[in-house]
């Protein structure tokens, strides 16, 4: 069996990034969202989610953020197209028993693959009205180098509103 990348998670972290599965050079690097044209590190910081910038290096200080990274599907391939929806709808339950058991206030899918595997239905992006146990669900563009379809100005856009609405329930 291929290397994965290990979850980062804690219990209550404010927000609980969830990837579709680990890509080849992240899994190889040992580190979430490695890739250098990936764009998840940058709109971290420029969003205002993160005080400093992050590398992928840097991926085991987000819990000191009240951050957390996991993925749907644990296996690593080239691309989420190789999943198929039996993984996904696996990696769905498992995911919701993570979240369950560490109990993020948000859950926040990188990729809208991902969410639509967990909750088995199309859906937008931004805040959802359902939540996975008590976390609430915000839904995200990838930030794959792959996705052309949102500019980065997007989706800081995008991190913006789900920092707004972090704080809104942190108070």
């Amino acid at each position: 069996m291929n290397p994965t990348l290990p979850d980062i998670l804690e219990g209550e972290l404010d927000i609980v990034f969830v990837g579709i599965n680990p890509g080849r050079y992240s899994a190889k690097m040992g580190h979430y969202y490695a890739q250098p044209a990936n764009r998840f590190w940058h709109i971290l910081f420029q969003s205002g989610l993160i005080p400093s910038p992050l590398k992928p290096d840097d991926d085991w200080k987000l819990p000191r953020f009240g951050m957390g990274l996991t993925d749907v599907v644990k296996r690593v391939t080239p691309g989420s197209n190789d999943l198929s929806l039996a993984e996904l709808k696996e990696g769905g339950e498992i995911l919701r028993h993570k979240i369950g058991f560490y109990q993020p206030r948000v859950v926040c899918f990188n990729g809208l693959t991902g969410y639509r595997a967990v909750f088995q239905e199309m859906g937008g992006l931004g805040l959802k009205s359902h939540k996975i146990h008590k976390s609430s669900v915000f839904a995200l563009p990838s930030t794959s180098p792959r996705n052309t379809h949102y500019t980065k100005d997007k989706l800081i856009l995008l991190l913006k509103q789900l920092h707004q609405f972090q704080g809104k329930n942190l108070l």
